[in-house]
């Protein structure tokens, strides 16, 4: 007597073109999430994934809140890449954005989360509450400088936002009185400036450090020359520097001398 293999059927080949991930979270249970607040968690998670056209939701696991993903295949390579990003500090901004809304949120719920990986590792923890351990610094106000091209400057107050758009497209706000904005703003799509003033810091407990605030005293022009240099400085800077107890003092020594003169 023979048996016949069974054929595939078309909804087993299409779960063969996705791989399976779960953005998993301690504790909390679909009786015991609200169903809005659960949505506010798929919402960063989306954004941390990227490339939503090739991200679906297809279950929330029973007795948890642990929500199944699957990641289309021929994108999974470039998503990967973003959490591994995220995990080391150099995703994209709404992805790190995203990755402090999800540890706030999992802090405020005291619990935490990871996103896990089809091999069953967590290629990205979340310590959420963990963060509660970890203390928040300043703010701290010093003397620091910013760089990068106007591309816009103006106000109603007598402090002027200026902003100023750096080579890697991060754009940084200080504000400025009203005649240094207008001189600065000769400058604005043109030429790079340095800014000089005092800068006020928070230390998140996240780790991440936040300027909140940038006083503009004095700008000067950056040649083309010295504007390369400047970012070879930059580009020259390890990526480990963010594992430092104080990454200001040590970006100071790079930008003003090793006695920070």
């Amino acid at each position: 007597m023979t048996t016949r293999k069974k054929r595939p059927t078309k909804r087993r080949k299409k779960r063969a073109d996705f791989s399976e991930y779960v953005f998993k979270i301690e504790d909390l249970t679909p009786e015991t999430i609200p169903l809005s607040r659960l949505g506010q968690y798929l919402k960063e998670v989306a954004v941390i994934f990227g490339h939503s056209e090739s991200v679906h939701l297809i279950a929330v696991e029973h007795g948890s809140a642990d929500q199944r993903l699957l990641v289309n295949r021929k994108d999974e390579i470039k998503v990967r890449e973003r959490i591994q990003a995220v995990r080391a500090h150099e995703g994209p901004d709404d992805a790190m954005r995203s990755n402090n809304a999800l540890n706030e949120m999992l802090r405020e719920d005291n619990t935490r989360g990871a996103i896990i990986d089809p091999t069953r590792r967590k290629i990205l923890p979340f310590p959420g509450r963990e963060l509660n351990k970890l203390l928040e610094y300043g703010p701290i106000t010093q003397i620091d400088t910013l760089e990068g091209v106007p591309i816009e400057v103006g106000g109603k107050q007598e402090w002027v936002p200026v902003h100023l758009e750096d080579n890697q497209r991060v754009v940084r706000i200080c504000h400025a009185k009203r005649s240094m904005a207008k001189d600065i703003a000769r400058h604005l799509f043109t030429n790079s400036v340095r800014v000089h003033g005092t800068a006020r810091w928070v230390r998140h407990r996240s780790g991440e450090w936040e300027m909140k605030d940038f006083r503009a005293k004095g700008f000067e022009v950056l040649p083309e020359a010295n504007l390369r240099e400047s970012l070879n400085r930059i580009r020259a800077i390890p990526a480990k520097w963010k594992e430092l107890d104080d990454p200001l003092a040590e970006i100071a020594k790079i930008r003003h001398g090793s006695d920070g003169r």
